[in-house]
């Protein structure tokens, strides 16, 4: 199954999580007036001024500077998506990231589909 068709099978069930500090960052769903989806832009994990937002561009998940960031190049411990209770994906621009061959795809790509 490829990325793109394992995000519509996984639609409102995956969640995304800190791989740093264990923070709940939001559902997996396409539901943009679910509040706990990160596509709902009013949402706390859709928003782009939410502390808990991967959209947030100064925050500690979102933006380029931010320690647990997706966006950080250099974030060592970047969010991952649970999937039934395991681990499925790494969502990072860290290119030299070590996951132990979990897929890895670009926060922009999640946030688009």
């Amino acid at each position: 199954m490829s990325i793109p068709q394992f995000l519509a099978a996984a639609n409102g069930t995956a969640q995304l999580w800190s791989s740093a500090d264990g923070q709940f960052l939001g559902l997996l769903s396409s539901d943009r007036y679910d509040m706990n989806s990160i596509s709902n832009l009013d949402g706390i994990y859709g928003s782009l001024h939410d502390t808990y937002s991967i959209r947030n561009p100064h925050g500690l998940y979102g933006g380029i500077h931010g320690g647990h960031s997706s966006y950080n190049p250099y974030c060592g411990k970047p969010p991952v998506v649970s999937y039934q209770n395991k681990i499925v994906l790494v969502i990072t621009r860290n290119t030299s990231i070590q996951t132990n061959g979990l897929p890895i795809i670009d926060p922009d790509f999640l946030l688009g589909v």
